[in-house]
This record gives structure tokens, C-alpha cells and sequence, in this order.
């Protein structure tokens, strides 16, 4: 039953990233989840071109990232989730010991720490708590 809720927990959280990342790609200007509008201020990079690459290389790591969570889970390589689990913790460790300092220019990132939270508990339960028989 646990590893059912987290395995729907991953798609989830795996396939939901792939509207802001996505949307990264196409329109980085677009504001899409709560409390962006005043994050998006606090990222931008004075040139407009660079700005619009940076975005796009964003959101195309982020939906990269979520498509091999998707295929690791759905193929059942626990080596690849397992290496995917830990890039995910990680990155969530970032978000929560960093992710402070975006408070100061009013950035609020609960939104991705919350998704992240969710998606570490799923993606390491699944890579490292064996198969119950």
C-alpha cells in the first residue's frame, strides 16, 4: 500500500514539474504557481537575452530531470532511482538551507520546497525500502 501511494506520489510530483520547467522553455515570463510573480523579480538577469536562455536551460534540466524519475520508476531501474533519489534530497536540502535568503527579496519558493518534500519521501522510499514479498 506504501509503495503504491509513493510510487503515484512520483508521477505526480515528477510529471507536475513539467508545467513551471516547461513553461520555463517557452515563456519565462509567465506566472503560473503562487507567489511567482516576486520570485520571477528576484531571478532575472539584467540581459534580456541571456535571461531568456537561462530560463531555458532551466526548465529544460527540470523537465529532463522529471522525465528519467518517470522512466527510473516506470522501468524499474533501481540504479537509476537510487542515483535520482539522492540528486532529489539534495536539491530539496538546498531549497530549505538557502532557499531563506529568496525571503529577503521577497521570493517565495514554498511552493517547489513543498513538491520537493513530497517527491524525496516517495523517490527514496521507492529506491531504497526493499520489495515486501
Amino acid at each position: 500500500m506504501l509503495r503504491t501511494v509513493a510510487t503515484y506520489v512520483l508521477y505526480a510530483t515528477a510529471g507536475f514539474l513539467f508545467l513551471p520547467a516547461g513553461r520555463d522553455i517557452v515563456s519565462h515570463k509567465t506566472c503560473i504557481l503562487p507567489g511567482e510573480k516576486d520570485m520571477r523579480k528576484a531571478m532575472n538577469a539584467t540581459s534580456v537575452k541571456v535571461r531568456t536562455f537561462f530560463w531555458g536551460v532551466w526548465g529544460m534540466n527540470h523537465c529532463m530531470m522529471s522525465a528519467l524519475k518517470i522512466y527510473a520508476l516506470h522501468s524499474g531501474d533501481l540504479t537509476l532511482l537510487k542515483i535520482l533519489s539522492v540528486q532529489t534530497v539534495v536539491c530539496l536540502a538546498y531549497l530549505v538551507l538557502c532557499g531563506k535568503s529568496c525571503l529577503a527579496a521577497k521570493a517565495d519558493v514554498s511552493g517547489f520546497r513543498n513538491v520537493f518534500v513530497l517527491e524525496a519521501a516517495a523517490i527514496t522510499f521507492l529506491a531504497w525500502c526493499p520489495v515486501v514479498a
